[in-house]
């Protein structure tokens, strides 16, 4: 399946549609914001996550190429390496900046992102960046050393607080979302008039009110 590389990420056709191919995307086929569509210049363009992929993905952007398969796909190059899956995210381990650790791999992402990036690393110029929700930002990238599985290259990087695709969903993590949201529905039930509220009463004569001072 070929695709383009619109804004360095891949772009192929399904189903008739236009969608972005991003392993960040836990689901199948989803619909994006207008603002990002105009970010793209593609009307009508959806986003295809892990699910609408097969067991086994090659990703050959030599060639704008990619190969899905339920069998192992024969590499003419290069090596296997351990992936773990997590939360349907593809985790692997490398080195970014000199910092081992395990990084996801989102294709749907042009630029990459890391938690206290150094202003060492030399800069890359400023990003145009856009989430799936249709959020507009730009953010400074420098030029980062990377390696994976023995072999070294750069990537363009940014801070990660400047990511403001992440701020918002990694603020809380998943789990306590659910419990946050009910807290907050339970204060906005259960709180006490506010001094506002209280004033409004008094102003319109209401003799139940508690006695505030304006």
């Amino acid at each position: 399946m070929k695709f383009e590389r619109i804004r360095k990420v891949p772009v192929v056709e399904l189903d008739g549609k236009k969608c972005v191919i991003d392993t960040g995307y836990p689901y199948a086929v989803g619909s994006l914001d207008s603002r990002v569509q105009q970010f793209f210049g593609i009307p009508g363009l959806h986003v295809a996550g892990v699910q609408s992929l097969r067991r086994y993905t090659k990703f050959d952007y030599s060639n704008c190429e990619i190969t899905t398969s339920d069998e192992p796909i024969p590499l003419e190059c290069g090596e296997t390496v351990p992936l773990e899956v997590r939360n349907l995210r593809w985790l692997v381990k490398m080195t970014v900046g000199g910092v081992e650790g395990k990084y996801y791999i989102d294709s749907g992402a042009a630029f990459s992102y890391v938690h206290n990036l150094s202003t060492d690393f030399p800069s890359a110029g400023i990003a145009d960046e856009c989430s799936f929700d249709g959020r507009p930002w730009t953010a400074p990238m420098r030029r980062v050393p990377c390696e994976f599985a023995g072999h070294p290259f750069e990537i363009l990087c940014g801070d990660a607080s400047d990511n403001k695709a992440r701020l918002d969903c990694c603020a809380v993590p998943p789990r306590r979302r659910n419990w946050l949201r009910l807290l907050q529905q339970l204060h906005r039930r259960h709180r006490p008039p506010r001094r506002q509220d209280d004033i409004r009463k008094k102003l319109k004569g209401d003799s139940n009110a508690p006695n505030v001072e304006r």
